[in-house]
């Protein structure tokens, strides 16, 4: 039997509309796997859970939700998406991005790399972020960020990938940088349980999905049409064209799309 996997998200306020428009580009394109939203008002097209007061602060929300609500349902694998993505086309057997490993996330620029022009990430140098890795177990010889707008994790492991996240988390923490962002933990849980992590970088998966962190697609909601992702530590540019965009300069288009998708509800109850 083919693995089982469903979409779920956290979102509330205007990420609930952006969520609206992210599940029915979906639909458009012939997606029509479940998403499991938990929500403050109700999502179209979507298995809606409620969620109240929901507490967001250095977005650890995502794995602690991960650890304690999601891994009760009844699936192989569970995609995260952050609420401002847009399908453009169907991404097919999205499954393909683990190449049989457990977790997945796009790991996109190597902190090691010679030519890199941004000395820091998230704060933190990036040769100290590569020695941080290496204290905690990561062998390889590239050390990577990701971008945490998707990610995959198979049922079997939560428990383990969430002790790896929120452990280096607090690593983070003690070695004096601000952890502002759930980033570091899911590259460093992702480094640890991919397998090869070369195999999980943005030149093997961007056909499936990217991040326009640059907006290339800003004025407008992605159509389809390839872009230029540039790397963000070295600056050096390459062409993308993935069926999931990470659409994080559309937010107020897809929030607009969202609403509007919601009051045509509306109108016709």
């Amino acid at each position: 039997m083919k693995p089982t996997y469903c979409y779920w998200a956290v979102v509330d306020g205007p990420y609930a509309d952006m969520m609206q428009a992210t599940i029915f580009s979906a639909r458009r394109v012939g997606v029509f796997k479940d998403f499991h939203i938990w929500c403050d008002h109700p999502v179209r097209e979507a298995i809606c859970h409620e969620v109240k007061d929901l507490e967001k602060s250095n977005f650890l929300f995502k794995i602690r939700f991960l650890g304690e609500v999601v891994k009760q349902l009844n699936y192989d694998y569970f995609i995260w998406l952050d609420a401002d993505t847009y399908f453009v086309r169907n991404p097919g057997d999205v499954l393909r991005v683990m190449h049989s490993a457990p977790v997945h996330s796009t790991l996109e620029s190597d902190a090691c790399a010679p030519n890199n022009q941004r000395p820091d990430w998230w704060g933190c140098a990036l040769a100290r972020y590569a020695r941080l890795m290496r204290a905690r177990g990561v062998h390889s010889h590239s050390i990577f960020n990701v971008n945490a707008g998707f990610w995959i994790v198979h049922h079997d492991v939560i428990e383990t990938f969430c002790d790896l996240a929120l452990g280096f988390w607090e690593l983070w923490k003690r070695d004096g940088h601000d952890p502002f962002s759930e980033e570091p933990p899911l590259a460093y849980a992702t480094h640890m349980l991919c397998g090869n992590p070369y195999l999980h970088t943005l030149k093997h998966c961007s056909d499936v999905w990217a991040s326009d962190w640059l907006g290339c697609n800003a004025e407008f909601l992605p159509d389809g049409r390839p872009w230029m992702f540039e790397d963000y530590f070295s600056g050096e540019r390459s062409l993308v064209n993935p069926a999931i965009v990470h659409a994080m300069r559309c937010k107020e288009a897809l929030i607009a799309e969202g609403r509007a998708i919601r009051q045509t509800n509306t109108s016709r109850a």
